[in-house]
């Protein structure tokens, strides 16, 4: 039985929103980086070498899945603009992420694919091999566990959880999940804009992955990114209780 999933929830709590797509290039690697710098500048993106901002609060508690998304150790090349911002990865991969607040899928979805479109156009990339898509949402002052429908049980111990990270996987078909929750993380003091002060965070981290397919070509390649956004909004909008989802006020 299928749910009835918000458009949106206010406010946002999207922290990031990434993702990433291996290719395959007849190009040396070098030589792509000078013309993905011409084609990216020539839609309007800037380019730098360093990183435009840092991953999550606490993303050492919830690592990057060293099988998906893999932090550069050597030069590394940025293009951004005020909505979005891409690494081009030696590995061979794009990763996409908005610059600062999340624009919402459409928006998104529709840069990434007329920039992939273009790349596959120009011969740049030749086709692709693998995609993920991982979302981080934020909730300051929020015991997470008390809000979704996740079970766990500490039988030795018999204590109350303060605090800590959980990770689960499983496979839907061709898709691999993994869900990491983390639960009223110690953080620096923050201020909200409401003026509220934020002694601690949770997060919850939906990593969707699809690498069961042939090299692909674009078209098929952006199907496979919309479903994977559609399963990893599935998965997010079903972890919440009934009650907790009611207070983020969501719109259908």
């Amino acid at each position: 039985m299928s749910i009835k999933l918000p458009k949106k929830i206010t406010p946002d709590r999207i922290r990031e929103s990434i993702v990433q797509i291996f290719f395959n290039s007849d190009i040396p690697f070098e030589p792509l980086v000078g013309y993905l710098h011409r084609l990216f500048l020539s839609r309007g993106y800037d380019y730098t070498n360093r990183p435009i901002r840092q991953f999550p609060l606490n993303a050492e508690l919830l690592p990057l899945d060293s099988s998906t998304f893999e932090i550069a150790l050597t030069p590394q090349h940025f293009f951004f603009n005020e909505e979005i911002k891409i690494q081009l990865h030696q590995n061979n991969s794009l990763i996409f992420n908005c610059t600062n607040n999340y624009i919402g899928w459409s928006r998104f979805y529709s840069a990434i694919e007329m920039l992939l479109k273009e790349l596959y156009q120009e011969k740049l990339i030749s086709s692709f091999t693998r995609v993920g898509i991982r979302y981080v949402s934020e909730f300051p002052n929020i015991d997470i566990l008390e809000k979704v429908n996740f079970g766990f049980q500490m039988s030795v111990l018999n204590k109350p959880i303060s605090n800590g990270t959980f990770r689960v996987e499983w496979r839907e078909s061709e898709h691999r999940i993994i869900v990491n929750l983390g639960s009223k993380l110690p953080i620096n003091s923050l201020i909200e804009p409401d003026g509220s002060k934020v002694e601690f965070v949770s997060l919850i981290d939906v990593d969707v992955i699809n690498q069961e397919f042939e090299p692909c070509d674009c078209t098929q390649l952006l199907s496979y990114l919309d479903n994977l956004h559609s399963n990893q909004k599935t998965v997010f909008f079903g972890l919440l209780n009934e009650e907790f989802l009611k207070s983020l006020n969501p719109e259908y």
